[in-house]
């Protein structure tokens, strides 16, 4: 599948789910300047194994266990020029009434940041989960941002070189378009068998205010997530961390959302001094605070 549509925010949007396909070649180029640390980063041929899943026979054997879902790349343009680039997976979940995105990887071009683009860039990609399930019930997106606080610094200083922004910058970034910290501790399963799982992560959600998160649904779309994004396999069985954390998930209830956004500076001011990541100690002061 590549189709194209111009999104309500006016970017020319590109989308494909085959790594044959030339959206995918332009996404990987942008993809490959704007990530770097080598745990969170995909590659290639790990995109192309996972964007095979849409297709047959893995489409067949996933779906008939965890349901629909599609693994998308995207490409935005303005006026015929590439502004950046998404991956992202997106499946409902009926027994929530909602679809989840779980936007793997999100970049805008170093010549078109600071112009809000970012903000168009997951409208769009919003956009497309709802024309694939236009009955499924409201689009929920769950990302991850690298915890500023448990980089080294030497991955402190590289991914904010390659991306032009500061992590802390980048949470605040993010923050502002809506996102929350999920108060779960969340380590992403490596990638592929060289590679390392990802600990330095923060599961964040973009959803309405009034959203609430609950055990079983974070169990439900990490799940998935896990299965066709990360392991390419669509089994957890393949990996223990991935099938604890969704079993840790399923012993929940409420689970907290953290605005991130008040506590920043404070934050910011222990890089270096700490070890205790962003959502402990959102989580903390918010226990505190109650």
């Amino acid at each position: 599948m590549d189709t194209g549509f111009r999104s309500r925010k006016g970017l020319d949007v590109l989308v494909a789910d085959d790594g044959a396909s030339e959206v995918f070649t332009t996404f990987y180029e942008g993809y490959d300047q704007a990530f770097t640390l080598v745990d969170e980063k995909e590659e290639r041929d790990g995109f192309v194994d996972c964007l095979a899943l849409n297709h047959e026979p893995g489409y067949s054997r996933i779906s008939a266990r965890l349901g629909d879902f599609r693994e998308l790349v995207v490409v935005a343009e303005i006026d015929g020029r590439t502004i950046g680039g998404a991956n992202f997976l997106a499946a409902p979940l009926p027994g929530h009434a909602i679809v989840t995105m779980h936007l793997n990887y999100a970049f805008v071009l170093p010549g078109m940041r600071g112009r809000g683009l970012l903000r168009r860039l997951v409208d769009a990609c919003r956009e497309i989960a709802e024309r694939l399930y236009p009955a499924a019930g409201p689009v929920v997106v769950f990302l991850e941002l690298n915890d500023p606080l448990l980089l080294t610094a030497e991955q402190y200083a590289q991914d904010s070189a390659a991306s032009g922004v500061d992590q802390f910058d980048r949470v605040a970034i993010w923050a502002r378009l809506g996102v929350r910290v999920v108060d779960f501790p969340y380590v992403q399963p490596p990638l592929s068998d060289t590679q390392q799982p990802g600990g330095n992560l923060i599961l964040a959600v973009l959803a309405e205010q009034d959203f609430e998160l609950d055990g079983d649904l974070l169990a439900d779309h990490l799940e998935r997530f896990f299965a066709i994004s990360v392991l390419k396999t669509g089994d957890l069985a393949t990996n223990d961390l991935a099938a604890a954390q969704v079993r840790e998930c399923r012993l929940l209830g409420p689970v907290a959302l953290l605005d991130p956004l008040p506590a920043l500076d404070d934050l910011r001011a222990q890089v270096g001094r700490t070890d205790v990541g962003v959502r402990e100690q959102l989580a903390k002061a918010a226990t505190h605070a109650v």
